[in-house]
Protein backbone atom coordinates (compact mmCIF):
# COMPACT_ATOMS: atom_id res chain seq x y z
CA UNK A 1 0.00 0.00 0.00
CA UNK A 2 1.21 3.67 -0.68
CA UNK A 3 1.97 5.36 1.67
CA UNK A 4 0.71 9.81 1.02
CA UNK A 5 2.89 12.30 0.23
CA UNK A 6 4.02 14.08 3.32
CA UNK A 7 2.38 17.34 3.58
CA UNK A 8 3.18 20.41 2.32
CA UNK A 9 5.31 22.78 4.70
CA UNK A 10 6.78 25.95 4.33
CA UNK A 11 9.05 25.59 1.75
CA UNK A 12 9.56 29.57 1.27
CA UNK A 13 10.73 29.71 4.92
CA UNK A 14 13.85 27.50 4.54
CA UNK A 15 17.17 28.03 1.89
CA UNK A 16 17.06 25.49 -1.31
CA UNK A 17 19.65 22.93 0.61
CA UNK A 18 17.57 23.36 4.30
CA UNK A 19 14.54 22.24 2.37
CA UNK A 20 16.15 19.67 0.41
CA UNK A 21 17.17 18.34 3.51
CA UNK A 22 13.91 18.79 5.45
CA UNK A 23 12.31 16.58 2.60
CA UNK A 24 14.52 13.90 3.00
CA UNK A 25 13.58 13.50 6.75
CA UNK A 26 10.08 14.05 5.66
CA UNK A 27 9.88 11.19 3.29
CA UNK A 28 12.11 8.52 5.38
CA UNK A 29 9.37 9.74 8.09
CA UNK A 30 6.70 8.47 5.86
CA UNK A 31 8.55 5.35 4.72
CA UNK A 32 9.28 3.70 7.69
CA UNK A 33 6.37 5.25 9.84
CA UNK A 34 5.76 2.09 11.54
CA UNK A 35 9.31 2.08 12.72
CA UNK A 36 10.87 3.77 16.13
CA UNK A 37 12.44 6.89 14.61
CA UNK A 38 14.82 8.79 16.58
CA UNK A 39 16.27 12.43 16.36
CA UNK A 40 19.53 11.01 15.29
CA UNK A 41 18.36 8.49 12.70
CA UNK A 42 16.50 11.59 10.55
CA UNK A 43 19.22 13.81 11.14
CA UNK A 44 21.61 10.96 9.38
CA UNK A 45 19.00 10.84 6.83
CA UNK A 46 18.65 14.65 6.22
CA UNK A 47 22.71 14.89 6.18
CA UNK A 48 22.40 17.38 8.93
CA UNK A 49 23.23 18.09 12.65
CA UNK A 50 20.41 16.59 15.01
CA UNK A 51 20.06 20.38 16.28
CA UNK A 52 19.73 21.84 12.54
CA UNK A 53 17.71 19.04 11.86
CA UNK A 54 15.46 20.16 14.94
CA UNK A 55 15.37 24.33 13.77
CA UNK A 56 14.75 22.79 10.12
CA UNK A 57 11.25 21.30 11.68
CA UNK A 58 10.16 23.74 13.68
CA UNK A 59 10.33 26.13 10.87
CA UNK A 60 9.61 24.16 7.81
CA UNK A 61 6.67 22.34 9.61
CA UNK A 62 5.93 24.33 13.04
CA UNK A 63 6.87 21.21 14.88
CA UNK A 64 9.34 19.06 16.82
CA UNK A 65 10.80 16.16 14.70
CA UNK A 66 8.72 13.74 17.00
CA UNK A 67 5.75 15.33 17.42
CA UNK A 68 5.54 15.78 13.50
CA UNK A 69 5.95 11.81 13.63
CA UNK A 70 2.96 11.62 16.10
CA UNK A 71 0.67 13.73 13.78
CA UNK A 72 1.80 11.41 10.77
CA UNK A 73 1.02 8.64 13.16
CA UNK A 74 -2.04 9.95 14.14
CA UNK A 75 -2.98 10.80 10.55
CA UNK A 76 -2.43 7.60 9.11
CA UNK A 77 -4.38 5.73 11.91
CA UNK A 78 -7.71 8.50 10.96
CA UNK A 79 -7.36 7.07 7.33
CA UNK A 80 -7.04 3.04 8.96
CA UNK A 81 -9.20 3.19 11.65
CA UNK A 82 -12.79 2.93 9.68
CA UNK A 83 -11.33 0.04 7.87
CA UNK A 84 -9.65 -1.53 10.21
CA UNK A 85 -10.44 -5.50 11.32
CA UNK A 86 -7.67 -5.69 13.67
CA UNK A 87 -7.47 -5.47 17.43
CA UNK A 88 -6.51 -1.35 18.75
CA UNK A 89 -3.12 -2.94 20.12
CA UNK A 90 -2.41 -4.27 16.26
CA UNK A 91 -2.94 -0.88 14.70
CA UNK A 92 -0.80 0.85 17.26
CA UNK A 93 1.88 -1.49 16.74
CA UNK A 94 1.30 -1.67 12.80
CA UNK A 95 1.81 2.60 13.44
CA UNK A 96 4.86 2.51 15.87
CA UNK A 97 3.54 2.83 19.09
CA UNK A 98 5.08 0.99 21.93
CA UNK A 99 1.35 -0.07 22.88
CA UNK A 100 -2.57 0.28 22.75
CA UNK A 101 -2.23 2.66 25.67
CA UNK A 102 0.62 5.05 24.24
CA UNK A 103 -1.66 4.80 21.03
CA UNK A 104 -4.62 5.72 22.53
CA UNK A 105 -2.59 8.74 24.42
CA UNK A 106 -1.21 10.08 21.48
CA UNK A 107 -4.50 9.80 19.76
CA UNK A 108 -6.26 12.03 22.32
CA UNK A 109 -3.62 14.16 22.46
CA UNK A 110 -3.82 15.21 18.81
CA UNK A 111 -7.54 14.94 18.09
CA UNK A 112 -9.41 15.76 21.37
CA UNK A 113 -10.95 12.26 21.52
CA UNK A 114 -10.23 8.32 21.52
CA UNK A 115 -9.99 5.84 18.68
CA UNK A 116 -13.24 4.34 19.67
CA UNK A 117 -15.42 8.25 19.94
CA UNK A 118 -13.57 8.55 16.59
CA UNK A 119 -14.83 5.34 15.39
CA UNK A 120 -18.41 5.95 16.92
CA UNK A 121 -18.76 9.44 15.54
CA UNK A 122 -20.30 10.68 19.07
CA UNK A 123 -17.08 12.57 19.85
CA UNK A 124 -18.77 15.66 16.97
CA UNK A 125 -21.56 15.65 19.82
CA UNK A 126 -19.10 16.21 22.78
CA UNK A 127 -16.20 18.27 21.86
CA UNK A 128 -15.96 22.11 20.82
CA UNK A 129 -16.31 21.87 16.54
CA UNK A 130 -12.65 22.92 16.83
CA UNK A 131 -11.78 19.92 18.56
CA UNK A 132 -14.18 17.15 17.05
CA UNK A 133 -11.81 14.86 16.02
CA UNK A 134 -11.36 16.35 12.37
CA UNK A 135 -15.07 16.04 11.08
CA UNK A 136 -17.63 18.78 10.10
CA UNK A 137 -19.53 20.07 12.82
CA UNK A 138 -23.62 20.19 11.59
CA UNK A 139 -24.91 22.85 10.31
CA UNK A 140 -26.92 25.29 12.76
CA UNK A 141 -30.61 24.93 13.09
CA UNK A 142 -32.84 27.28 11.17
CA UNK A 143 -35.73 26.54 13.53
CA UNK A 144 -36.66 29.78 15.69
CA UNK A 145 -36.19 29.13 19.14
CA UNK A 146 -33.90 25.84 19.07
Amino acid sequence: MALPTPPAFAADALAPNQSAALQRALRYIDEHLSQPLRVTELAEVACVSRFHLVRLFRTGTGASPLRYVRRRRIERARQLLPDSTGSMSHLAQHLGFFDQSHFVRSFRAETGCSPGQYLAGDAALRLPAERACGRQPSPPSTTPGV
